[in-house]
């Protein structure tokens, strides 16, 4: 974030966010986080990468940890804070549209945030929300994939291969169906050139087309475990699976 390099420890010991200098490495400013997740024993531990979100209002770093999401400011003071995530968040928060998601895990929420947000959004025990809250679908969180942003949707994929297309602004689902019976899913979708591309841990690639009806279009394998999320640099697509490194582009 500019000048400074933001680190999120939450672990059994301590629980902080903080700041360093990124030339010096000099401490600039740190907050002490004390998150647990009700109902879900001491766990203390996260590995959710924060997000600095750059909104009309202001920066904000997102963080979700055990129990909570919680934001701060460029100096480190509280925002806001959302409960009602899982004790072992593991999808990571991102924006797209002018709204903020937040993935609290299997079985937890999936939230849209609005920008500007203060206080405290949790809902109330009559489930009403905080006008800061865009939608709320309360069990549409997932295991380990981030969902993908594209085309004006979210596309969630669960560890059990179900995907589901949801309205970027509004959170309606337009399709909810199973790729693979019995596949494993451990890396997050990912989107290009009108299809949206699932990778499951038995390396197969399922691509199906970005649109409000379910279409699967092929199925490409690579008879390898693949565990890690493929990135797109420039042209090219980098897949790692257990033994190998593929780099793919299009001939033309």
């Amino acid at each position: 974030m500019g000048d400074l390099l933001l680190i999120v420890n939450d672990n059994e010991k301590q629980q902080f966010i903080a700041a360093f200098d990124t030339k010096t490495g000099k401490p600039v400013w740190r907050t002490n986080r004390d998150l647990a997740a009700k109902g879900d024993g001491p766990q203390r531990s996260a590995w959710v990468t924060p997000f600095v979100w750059k909104n009309p209002q202001r920066r904000e770093v997102v963080t979700v940890g055990p129990g909570a999401a919680v934001s701060y400011d460029v100096a480190g003071k509280e925002l806001w804070r959302l409960s009602g995530m899982s004790a072992i968040p593991i999808p990571s928060p991102f924006a797209y549209y002018g709204l903020l998601y937040v993935n609290g895990r299997k079985g937890k929420p999936l939230v849209a945030i609005k920008p500007g947000a203060t206080g405290d959004l949790t809902p109330g025990e009559d489930g009403k929300q905080s006008e800061f809250v865009a939608w709320s679908e309360p069990r549409r969180g997932t295991y380990l994939p981030t969902e993908v942003a594209y085309d004006g949707a979210l596309y969630v994929l669960s560890e059990t291969g179900i995907l589901s297309r949801i309205d970027a602004k509004t959170g309606r689902l337009a399709y909810r169906s199973r790729l693979d019976a019995g596949g494993a899913f451990t890396s997050s979708p990912w989107a290009y050139n009108g299809k949206v591309f699932c990778l499951s841990e038995e390396g197969k690639t399922f691509v199906i087309a970005a649109g409000e009806k379910f279409e699967l279009i092929r199925i490409n394998l690579l008879e390898e475990m693949a565990q890690a999320t493929p990135a797109i640099v420039g042209d090219r697509l980098l897949l790692r699976t257990e033994s190998r490194l593929y780099s793919i582009r299009n001939k033309n």
